[in-house]
């Protein structure tokens, strides 16, 4: 099976940039993951309901999965704490 590709959005970027190298590291193990099992995420709820969150050791990466051209877009990476309300957030201030 093709990999997805991975894409992220600047927030997201700016986010896995401020990382230590051991930390950038452990998102760099998971999103290889998430390649080659782009579900392997749980499904958020709610306002959320289109993003996924997969959850490796004390972090969240909050994404999506787009099927028809094998892509999945990061929005959000950052520490578990209080990372559901920080995205919440900024999507509020994103939309029009």
């Amino acid at each position: 099976m093709k990999e997805y590709r991975v894409r992220f959005t600047p927030g997201a970027a700016q986010c896995i940039s401020r990382l230590h190298p051991d930390n950038k590291r452990i998102i760099r193990d998971a999103l290889d993951e998430l390649r080659h099992e782009p579900y392997a995420g749980d499904d958020l709820q709610d306002e959320l309901a289109e993003f996924k969150s997969f959850k490796p050791r004390k972090f969240r990466i909050i994404y999506s999965v787009d099927d028809d051209n094998r892509v999945i877009h990061v929005f959000y990476v950052v520490q578990r704490r209080d990372v559901y309300d920080q995205f919440r957030l900024l999507l509020t201030n994103l939309k029009p």
